[in-house]
């Protein structure tokens, strides 16, 4: 009996132990996948985190580029808006000006001087042509055809032929009009210059 009993001790505990090992294979085993599938997943959420710090860095930076060339945009918008106020500004003082100038016997007596050179320097005969000046300078010339402009000319004259076929524009008007690229390069220039000294102060 104690022999039986000392069989089914040692049996046992041989079934035990190869348990136990069977059981702490399993578990190393188990272990080891956890412990590799914690560490991939550890490294993919590292990446997905990098990625994720690069896309908004790249995200911050784009906003930034964009932030900086609407800040220059709009510099430059109000630079613009200034340079054509200036200009604007400047025009309404030379018409200013122009209307003075209008009212001074210098004026009186050099416009029918003016057409009349025009006229021989053109080769146009006074018959065939039709003098237009504005209403308050129709009493300033003695020609056969002449005509009142619109007030809005300012001074200075039109010549036309009498069937309407061409026109000479010499009114001033039509000189500021034809000076404004210049007078805007100019302004332009002074502004850009003035700019350039202010950014190196």
């Amino acid at each position: 009996m104690l022999d039986l009993e000392a069989k089914l001790s040692s049996f046992r505990k041989m079934v035990w132990d190869e348990e136990k090992i069977k059981t702490d294979n399993e578990l190393f085993l188990s272990t080891e996948k956890n412990s590799s599938y914690i560490d991939n997943k550890n490294k993919q959420r590292s990446q997905e985190f990098e990625e994720k710090l690069k896309d908004r860095k790249n995200f911050l930076k784009i906003r930034k580029n964009e932030e900086v060339s609407k800040i220059k945009q709009e510099e430059k918008n109000n630079f613009y808006a200034y340079k054509e106020e200036l200009l604007d500004d400047f025009y309404y003082r030379l018409i200013s000006k122009l209307r003075a100038y209008k009212q001074t016997e210098t004026y009186k007596e050099s416009l029918p001087i003016e057409i009349k050179k025009v006229m021989k320097d053109l080769s146009l005969a006074e018959d065939d042509i039709v003098v237009c000046v504005v209403s308050d300078d129709l009493d300033l010339i003695d020609f056969k055809n002449k005509q009142a402009m619109d007030n809005a000319y300012i001074g200075g004259f039109i010549l036309k032929d009498i069937n309407n076929e061409f026109r000479y524009n010499f009114s001033y008007k039509e000189r500021i009009r034809d000076k404004k690229y210049e007078f805007g390069k100019k302004l332009y220039q002074v502004l850009e210059s003035e700019r350039f000294n202010e950014s190196n102060n």
